[in-house]
C-alpha cells in the first residue's frame, strides 16, 4: 500500500526554547502609537468566518519590527481566509494576562502572542484552556503545549549571509555589532554575523574584523534593555569611532537610536533585523545595507491557514533559509554599492548553507558538535509503486529529504521494481552506512524484519506496519486512517448526488482496508445523523471484503474499476491503491459531475493534472514521521517500538475542499469539526479492520 512531529529542532535553535525573541519590544517609557487602542481589540474589516487575534508585547503593534510584521501577518492571514483580525497592545507586562483572557473570552479561533515575554502568559492560558488554539512567536516550550504552535527561529543562517555581504563591502575593514540582552535569540544573530565574517575571510584572503562580539568568549556589547535608543545611538557612535563603517544592532528600537548615530557619519551603513529596515523604518532608509529578516508574518499566516482548513498541529516550527521562513533583505540604495562578485558568492552561500554543506552555528551550539554537523545518511527503500508513486513513498522520500536538509545529513532511496528486490536493497544500504533505513509500507515487513534481526545495532523505520513480536531497533510507524477516511465518508455522504460513493483497493490488506471501513463507517454515521441511505459501492463492513486490483500500480485497473462504479451510479470515488487511484482519477476526469478523494497526500497539490476532480484527501503525515526518526537517530533519542499516527496529534486529517469549497455546504463543513473533535475526544469510536467484528 502507497500510503507529521513537528519539525525538526537542532542545536540551532534549542536556546530559543529557555529565552527568545530576538527583537523584543520596548518597555513602557517607550512613546505608544497615538492611534492604538488602548481597551479595545483593532479590527481588520474582512468577512468574521473566523477570529485570529493578536497579543502584543509592550512594543505596541507599531514597533516597526516584531509586533508590527505579526500583525501585518495576521492581516494577510484573516483576508486569505475571510477572517476578522484583531489586536490588543500589551501597555505594560501585566497586560499580557487580561489581554489573552479577553481574546479567549470573545472566541477568538487563534490567539497570537509576541515573544518570549509572552511565554508565561502564554503557557498559562494554554493549560487553563486546552481546546483554545495559541500561536507564540520566537519563543518554544521544555515542555509539551499541545495546544501552541511554537515559532522559532534560525536566525543565525541569515545573519551569516549578513556577515557575508558587510565583510565583502566593508571599506575600512571592520564592521560591528551589539546585542539588547545578551540571551540566545539575541546572540545567535551575533553568532552568525561572526561566522559570515569569517567565511568571507577564508574564501577571499581578507582579516575583516568583527567589533562588539566575539565567539570564542561567547560574550560582547549589550545595551541591557530593547528601548533606550540614546543608549543604541552612544553604543553605535563608539563603534564607528573604532573604525566600524557597517553596524548591525540587535536590540528591538535600541537600534533606531544607532541608525541615528550612522546616519550622523557619512561612509556608514546599517544593517537592521526582524523586518527590512529600509521599509519598516523609511526615515533611515538612506542608511540600510541591508537587513536579517524572520518572516513572522508568513509564520502567522500559515498557522492562520492551518487553522482555517483544520490541520493546525501544535509543537515547535522552525523558519530556515531552506523553508523561506529566514533571509536578508534586497541591497535598495546600496545595489551599486555591493560589489558582483559579493552577490554570486552569497547565492552559493545561501545554497551551501540550505544543502548544509555549510554548517551555521546558534549560540547554543558553539563549542560543541551539534547534530547538524554529524554527516549521518537516511535511506529510504521504496516499495514496488517507486519513490514517484504521487502517494506512500513520494511522501516519505519528501520528509527524509527535509529531515536530511535539517540535520545537515545525505538522503538517498532505492526503488524496488519486485519484491524480490526488498532484501537486495536493505542490505545495500546496510552495507553503504546508512545511519537509519526507512522501509516503506507492508510488503517490506519480513524483510526489514530480517535485516533489523540480523543487524541489531542497525536502526530503522518500517512506515505503515508494526511487529507482533519485539523489534527494538525498528520504529515501527503506524496510522489510524480509519479516523481521516471515516471524515471522507462523512463529506461524501453528505455531498453525493447521486446517493451512491465508492471506494476500492489495491490489496485487501490491513493498512488499506482500514480507509475503507472507516469509509464506510463515516457515510453510515451521517445517513444515521440525517435519515438518508448513501450506498457505498466497493466495500463491505459485514464481509471485511471488496473491491481489489491486486496491485498498486496498473493504472488501466484503476480506470475500469472507477468506470464501472460510476457506471454503477456512484458520483465520488475513494481509490486505495497507490498509482492505480491516477487511472481512476482519468475515469472521474472523463465523467463530468463525479469527484475523488485522494488518499495519503493532497492530490489537489501532488496530482495537480487531476486536482479539477480531488474533493478531498485523506491525509498521512509521513513526511513529518521520517523527520522524526531521523531526528532522533541524531540526537540519540531513537527508540524502537510502535508509534501511531492519530487525529488527536494532527498526522492524521483531510485536505481542504479547494475547487469545491462551495459545493461542500458551510452546515456539512461544521458538522465535520464536530466530527472530528467527538473522534478526539472518543465520543465516536472508529473501527480499523483488526477491530471490525
Amino acid at each position: 500500500m502507497k500510503q507529521y512531529v513537528l519539525k525538526i529542532v537542532t542545536g540551532l535553535v534549542l536556546a530559543s526554547m529557555v529565552l527568545a525573541a530576538c527583537s523584543p519590544a520596548a518597555t513602557t517609557s517607550a512613546p505608544q502609537p497615538t492611534s492604538a487602542p488602548t481597551t479595545a481589540p483593532t479590527t481588520a474589516p474582512v468577512a468574521a468566518k473566523g477570529k485570529l487575534c493578536e497579543v502584543t508585547d509592550t512594543g505596541g503593534v507599531d514597533d516597526k519590527s516584531f509586533n508590527a510584521t505579526a500583525w501585518m501577518g495576521a492581516q494577510e492571514a484573516a483576508k486569505a481566509n475571510g477572517w476578522e483580525a484583531s489586536y490588543l497592545e500589551s501597555k505594560q507586562q501585566i497586560d499580557y494576562e487580561k489581554n489573552l483572557n479577553e481574546f479567549i473570552t470573545s472566541k477568538c479561533d487563534l490567539v497570537v502572542t509576541v515573544g518570549f515575554l509572552l511565554g508565561d502568559a502564554t503557557s498559562a492560558a494554554a493549560k487553563a484552556n486546552p481546546n483554545q488554539k495559541f500561536q507564540i512567536l520566537d519563543f518554544a516550550y521544555a515542555d509539551d503545549h499541545p495546544n501552541v504552535w511554537q515559532q522559532v527561529y534560525a536566525t543565525q543562517e541569515g545573519a551569516f549571509l549578513a556577515g557575508y555581504v558587510a565583510a565583502g563591502t566593508t571599506k575600512t575593514g571592520k564592521v560591528g555589532t551589539f546585542g539588547g540582552i545578551n540571551i540566545p535569540p539575541v546572540a545567535d544573530f551575533m553568532v552568525g554575523f561572526q561566522e559570515g565574517i569569517e567565511y568571507y575571510n577564508s574564501q577571499n584572503g581578507t582579516s575583516v574584523v568583527l567589533l562588539g562580539w566575539d565567539n570564542a568568549k561567547k560574550d560582547g556589547l549589550f545595551t541591557g534593555d530593547f528601548s533606550d535608543q540614546d543608549k543604541g545611538k552612544q553604543l553605535g557612535q563608539n563603534l564607528i569611532d573604532e573604525g566600524a563603517d557597517i553596524i548591525m544592532p540587535v536590540a528591538g528600537q535600541v537600534g533606531l537610536g544607532t541608525a541615528k548615530a550612522v546616519q550622523e557619519n557619512k561612509g556608514t551603513m546599517l544593517i537592521g533585523v526582524d523586518t527590512d529596515w529600509y521599509t519598516s523604518a523609511p526615515e533611515f532608509k538612506d542608511v540600510i545595507l541591508t537587513s536579517v529578516l524572520k518572516h513572522l508574518e508568513l509564520s502567522v499566516q500559515a498557522a492562520g491557514k492551518a487553522m482555517a482548513d483544520g490541520s493546525f498541529k501544535g509543537g515547535v516550527q522552525v523558519g530556515t533559509l531552506a523553508n523561506g521562513e529566514i533571509g536578508i533583505a534586497p541591497f535598495h540604495d546600496f545595489d551599486a554599492a555591493v560589489p558582483q562578485a559579493v552577490k554570486d558568492g552569497l547565492k552559493q552561500v545561501t545554497a551551501d548553507i540550505i544543502s548544509g554543506k555549510i554548517k551555521v552555528n546558534s549560540f547554543s551550539t558553539l563549542g560543541t558538535t551539534p547534530a547538524a554537523t554529524t554527516g549521518g545518511k537516511v535511506c529510504e527503500v521504496t516499495d514496488t509503486g517507486g519513490v514517484d508513486d504521487k502517494s506512500f513513498n513520494a511522501t516519505a522520500w519528501l520528509g527524509a529529504q527535509e529531515a536530511a536538509k535539517t540535520n545537515g545529513w545525505e538522503a538517498s532511496y532505492l526503488e524496488s521494481k519486485q519484491q524480490i528486490d526488498y532484501e537486495k536493497n536493505i542490505n545495500e544500504f546496510i552495507t553503504s552506512k546508512c545511519d537509519l533505513v526507512v522501509t516503506v509500507g507492508f510488503l517490506l515487513g519480513d524483510a526489514t524484519s530480517a535485516a533489523a534481526t540480523a543487524n541489531p545495532n542497525q536502526k530503522f523505520q518500517i512506515l505503515d506496519f508494526a511487529y507482533a513480536d519485539g523489534h527494538e531497533n525498528v520504529w515501527q510507524q503506524v496510522y489510524a486512517t480509519q479516523e481521516g477516511a471515516f471524515l471522507a465518508g462523512y463529506v461524501a455522504a453528505g455531498t453525493t448526488k447521486t446517493g451512491k460513493v465508492g471506494t476500492f483497493g489495491g490489496i485487501n490488506i490491513p493498512p488499506v482496508a482500514d480507509f475503507m471501513v472507516g469509509f464506510q463507517e463515516g457515510v453510515e454515521y451521517y445517513n444515521a445523523q440525517h435519515g438518508t441511505k448513501v450506498q457505498v459501492l466497493g466495500w463491505d463492513n459485514a464481509q471485511k471484503d471488496g473491491l481489489f486490483t491486486g496491485d498498486f500500480s496498473d493504472q488501466d485497473k484503476g480506470k475500469q474499476l472507477g468506470q464501472n462504479l460510476i457506471d454503477e451510479g456512484a458520483d465520488i470515488i475513494m481509490p486505495v491503491a497507490g498509482q492505480v487511484g491516477l487511472g481512476t482519477a482519468k475515469a472521474v476526469q472523463e465523467n463530468p459531475g463525479t469527484m475523488l478523494i485522494g488518499v495519503d497526500t493532497d492530490w489537489y497539490v501532488s496530482a495537480p493534472e487531476f486536482k479539477a476532480v480531488v474533493l478531498t484527501s485523506v491525509l498521512k503525515h509521513l513526511e513529518l514521521s521520517v523527520q522524526s526518526a531521523t531526528k532522533a537517530a541524531a540526537d540519540g533519542s531513537f527508540k524502537g517500538g510502535v508509534h501511531v499516527a492519530t487525529l488527536a496529534n494532527g498526522e492524521i486529517g483531510i485536505a481542504p475542499f479547494h475547487d469545491f469549497d462551495t459545493v461542500v455546504t458551510q452546515a456539512l463543513k461544521d458538522e465535520v469539526k464536530q466530527v472530528t473533535a467527538d473522534i478526539i475526544s472518543g465520543k465516536i469510536k472508529v473501527n480499523s479492520f483488526s477491530t471490525l467484528k
